[in-house]
């Protein structure tokens, strides 16, 4: 499966979210004019919606939580919150030598994990030390659940047919 395949699946599933809340309101609700229309499940599918956030995102999440990192891919960072809660980070675009099992560094200037702030990949090179990867800025974090995060994972090791770009 190419990555924007990927990208176009887990805006669908971020997108179901919204869209339920939007089911939820009376169709002959007014609707405010400055308020962008909600995108339908099938603008979102083929990827035609507008350029609008689909799901509540967070610019930063605080370090002291974070009990785990897990890279998927060279794109998806997942964070692993004390109390169980999800947060994704979807790279704006690939992450240089980033994999499944890949050691991150974060580089940071507050006590919290921002949009904005670095991520490294981390090399082990034995006795000579570490060798670090290519700087990669982090986007805002969404959350996610687990079954999302299954979901994710079971698309990006997918042995689908390669698309070129």
């Amino acid at each position: 499966m190419n990555d924007r395949r990927v990208i176009a699946t887990v805006r669908t599933w971020l997108g179901a979210f919204a869209l339920a809340a939007a089911v939820g309101v009376a169709a002959d609700a007014p609707r405010v004019a400055a308020e962008p229309a909600t995108p339908t499940f099938e603008e979102i599918v083929n990827g035609t919606a507008p350029p609008i956030d689909y799901s509540q995102t967070e610019k930063c999440l605080r370090s002291e939580r974070i009990e785990r990192t897990e890279p998927l891919s060279d794109r998806f960072i997942v964070f692993h919150m004390r109390g169980g809660a999800l947060w994704i980070a979807q790279m704006r675009s690939r992450c240089p030598e980033m994999t499944y099992d890949s050691k991150l560094m974060f580089e940071k200037s507050n006590p919290r994990i921002c949009e904005w702030d670095t991520v490294r990949v981390v090399h082990d090179e034995g006795f000579d030390g570490y060798r670090y990867g290519p700087r990669c800025n982090l986007p805002k974090f969404e959350p996610v659940t687990p079954q999302q995060v299954d979901m994710l994972k079971q698309a990006l090791t997918s042995k689908g047919p390669k698309v070129e770009h």
